[in-house]
């Protein structure tokens, strides 16, 4: 079975693999596919990386505000 006929190799394999399963982890099964050129490798890292950066920004702010609720929430206990 050669590259182009494994499944995460194909465009819908790794597209899925990026957003929805592996994250900035699928970028080697993205370089390593035939099935895209050089400029949409770059733009699929870019979108990747911007995505991943959202979501990490978005557990840090969960989490600040999950601090600041316990905080308020030990100051009414006592």
């Amino acid at each position: 079975m050669s590259n182009q006929d494994k499944w995460y190799y194909s465009v819908p394999g790794v597209l899925v693999l990026l957003f929805f399963v592996l994250g900035p982890l699928a970028l080697p099964l993205l370089y390593k596919s035939p099935k895209f050129n050089q400029a949409t490798k770059i733009i699929l890292t870019s979108l990747v990386l911007a995505a991943t950066l959202l979501v990490f920004n978005l557990l840090i702010s969960s989490l600040r505000q999950v601090y600041v609720e316990m905080k308020q929430l030990e100051f009414m206990l006592k």
